[in-house]
């Protein structure tokens, strides 16, 4: 996945787009982040969540993205793209850039097109995960 946010980052370089990492695990240290970072080539700003934006944004994994407007109303929350379909298992090739559509949507003035995808990755630490309903 880090490899898809660079490239998101280098797409969005000179848009109005602000990129922010946020870490919920408790567990995570800033040694790990700054590890992660220089490890990744990642040019976003990295955090611990103590504000507790995963709670406040109903975030649930990790990954897991959302985009805000203006207004800091989430307009997208899901998954960066379809590469992944479950922890650790991945197709062959990318075919939805999800967190890309999204943003493109935003940015030329539209609603997004598709505002929830599942994410796929491990859940963070604590929380109490209900089973899918099928």
């Amino acid at each position: 996945m880090t490899f898809d946010l660079r490239q998101i980052e280098d797409d969005f370089a000179n848009a109005p787009v602000e990129f922010v990492g946020v870490f919920p695990n408790a567990s995570t240290t800033e040694d790990q982040l700054a590890s992660f970072k220089s490890t990744y080539g990642l040019r976003m700003q990295l955090m611990l969540d103590t504000l507790g934006w995963a709670d406040s944004l109903g975030a649930n994994w990790t990954p897991e993205v959302f985009v805000l407007n203006a207004l800091d109303s989430v307009v997208y929350q899901g998954r960066i793209n379809d590469r992944y379909f479950a922890p650790g298992k991945r197709k062959p090739k990318t075919k939805r850039r999800d967190l890309d559509a999204a943003l493109r949507d935003c940015l030329a003035g539209r609603d997004v097109d598709v505002p929830y995808t599942d994410a796929v990755g491990c859940p963070i630490e604590g929380r109490k995960l209900r089973p899918v309903d099928d």
